[in-house]
């Protein structure tokens, strides 16, 4: 629970009378508010030992914390934003579902982890090699996008009233891969569930404890990530593999400008230039600030570090609103 963050004197005086058996008085007389130094020092003691927090408290969205968390430790390995796509590309004659990609990537990428100087891995990420790996669906679940990446309408077929011998002298060679189509869909639906998984165990090693900035919550969440063992993120991203692999998608092509399919019965799915929402029993249950269909923020003394960053490179990312505790919503830095 939040505490309240602006002591009135009377809610200081009432609360220490209340528990008071000696020491220092707040109620006083003018001599007791003329005392010593020590007195007040044996009051603010007093004062901090009750909890009490000074200062702003301020709640930003958890979601993008996070989300900014893991897409800045990805830009800081250099490493190309369409990876994902890269995982899609066909082995031995087939498109393997994500999760089996990202299995057959961590010998490799624990070799090449072991073969980079620990002085430059370290300033590249405080990951480790399995860790580095299974932030990769938390990338293509958070990063934006503005439209599909695929070619998802189904032109192999002929439509009766253009089969002539002209048209099929001169048509072009249909460019859809209905398997390429599924497995992309699936790729960013189980994108979405694993990331909700991994934000939620997050969310619960950070509790309720109040982080100075969002600097601190970014380490913070890599440094919970890092906690959580490398089988547990395998289990994950295998179960929400699971729930996607068959089934039946339906694909929405009416021109929207976005990414939306649904998959019976995993839910429907939307992705933008927000990232992966991803809606279901009728509700947003991850995206659009939600994570397991809850509303959930990280408490921060202060947002100085993120005004900073929007300040350098003029653009404000990750919605960034923060509500400051009894004053309503500003945005950072006010």
């Amino acid at each position: 629970m939040i505490l309240r963050v602006l002591l009135t004197p009377a809610l200081v005086a009432v609360t220490l009378s209340g528990c008071n058996s000696g020491g220092a008085s707040v109620s006083g007389s003018g001599s007791e508010s003329a005392g010593s130094s020590s007195g007040t020092s044996s009051l603010w003691e007093r004062v901090k030992s009750l909890g009490f927090e000074t200062g702003k408290t301020y709640e930003m969205p958890a979601l993008g914390l996070m989300a900014d968390a893991f897409l800045a430790d990805w830009n800081a390995r250099d490493l190309p934003v369409d990876l994902g796509l890269i995982l899609l590309q066909a082995r031995d004659g087939r498109r393997p579902p994500m999760n089996q990609a990202i299995a057959a990537l961590v010998e490799p990428t624990r070799k090449e982890y072991r073969e980079t100087p620990p002085a430059a891995r370290d300033k590249e990420s405080p990951l480790d090699a399995d860790h580095r790996l299974y932030t990769l669906p938390i990338v293509v679940a958070m990063q934006p996008r503005t439209g599909w990446e695929v070619y998802a309408i189904d032109d192999r077929v002929t439509d009766p009233r253009f089969d002539t011998p002209f048209f099929r002298a001169h048509r072009a060679p249909p460019r859809y891969d209905e398997e390429l189509h599924l497995r992309y869909m699936e790729m960013l639906a189980a994108s979405a569930i694993y990331t909700n998984t991994v934000f939620g165990l997050i969310d619960k090693e950070l509790g309720t404890s109040r982080l100075a900035d969002p600097d601190e919550a970014q380490r913070r969440v890599l440094a919970a990530f890092q906690a959580i063992p490398a089988t547990t993120l395998k289990a994950a991203l295998d179960d929400a593999s699971r729930q996607v692999v068959g089934g039946s998608f339906s694909t929405d092509l009416t021109g929207s400008g976005n990414i939306h399919f649904t998959h019976s019965p995993a839910g429907d799915f939307v992705a933008d230039p927000r990232g992966l929402t991803w809606t279901k029993a009728g509700g947003v249950w991850f995206g659009d600030g939600r994570i397991s269909g809850q509303s959930i923020n990280l408490r921060l003394a202060s947002t100085a570090s993120l005004s900073q960053r929007q300040a350098a490179s003029g653009t404000q990312g990750t919605n960034a609103d923060a509500k400051v505790e009894g004053s309503g919503s500003v945005g950072p830095g006010r």
